[in-house]
């Protein structure tokens, strides 16, 4: 799936309800599959990753919030990408009084829940600097956090530091239900692709697909289908690991 039109004008942008804009449909369909996905349940906190910085993985994550609250969801997004947090520039909402402050004991989980101007959905900012993001994601209170926001809301998005830059991604796996993994449209080398998806497979993380984010449709559309096609045909092979050859080959 591609999302976006032009990177200057759409990287950054919120979708609104109307359909005749292209961002807005292609986060409607992904919308959709995130519904379709969830049919029983078994996905409804979602983790948001890339290979690398610069992706449109937080504008992804903001969208994907913001659609999902459209349908009369509950939603709650999470700022986990504590070296670079976004969200809260996206939403409009101030970062002070966060995730920081409620693992400290400074505050309470209600205190640290804000507002946005979106159709039911919330968030929960980083709040202060966290120098140590591995001592926050294998503590008990922090398994305890996702457990109760999975109670209270119909989806809860996390949106989580690249792959290759830190490891914080094998923890929070171990909480969420999936993860959809943002590759940037012309930008993202294969390579990143690869060794990313193999750190998460490693981990026995469970990818739920693939996005592409800042995609140009002017650009040649045939390669919007090989971003599913490497999903399909790579992401899951059970038996053996990537083909790497073959992939360099694929266009």
């Amino acid at each position: 799936m591609s999302l976006g039109k032009k990177r200057h004008s759409t990287h950054n942008s919120i979708v609104t309800d109307d359909l005749n804009k292209t961002a807005s449909k292609s986060y409607a369909r992904l919308r959709d599959n995130v519904l379709f996905l969830n049919a029983d349940g078994k996905n409804k906190v979602i983790q948001i990753e890339s290979s690398i910085a610069h992706e449109g993985k937080t504008t992804l994550a903001c969208n994907l919030a913001v659609s999902l609250g459209m349908t009369n969801k509950k939603v709650i997004i999470i700022d986990l990408d504590f070296r670079r947090p976004k969200v809260h520039q996206r939403l409009d909402v101030d970062i002070e009084g966060g995730l920081a402050e409620y693992m400290l004991g400074k505050l309470e989980l209600e205190q640290i829940i804000k507002k946005t101007k979106y159709k039911n959905v919330e968030m929960i900012t980083r709040g202060g600097k966290v120098y140590n993001s591995s001592l926050v994601f294998v503590s008990e209170k922090f398994t305890s956090f996702i457990a109760k926001l999975r109670e209270t809301y119909d989806y809860v998005i996390l949106d989580c530091a690249p792959v290759l830059l830190v490891s914080d991604y094998i923890h929070i796996c171990r909480v969420s239900d999936g993860i959809l993994f943002a590759v940037a449209y012309g930008i993202t080398s294969k390579n990143y692709i690869i060794d990313a998806i193999r750190e998460l497979r490693r981990n026995n993380a469970n990818i739920l697909g693939s996005v592409f984010t800042l995609y140009d449709e002017k650009k040649d559309k045939n390669k919007a289908y090989i971003g599913e096609y490497y999903y399909k045909h790579y992401y899951q092979k059970d038996e053996q690991d990537f083909d790497e050859e073959e992939i360099s080959n694929a266009d």
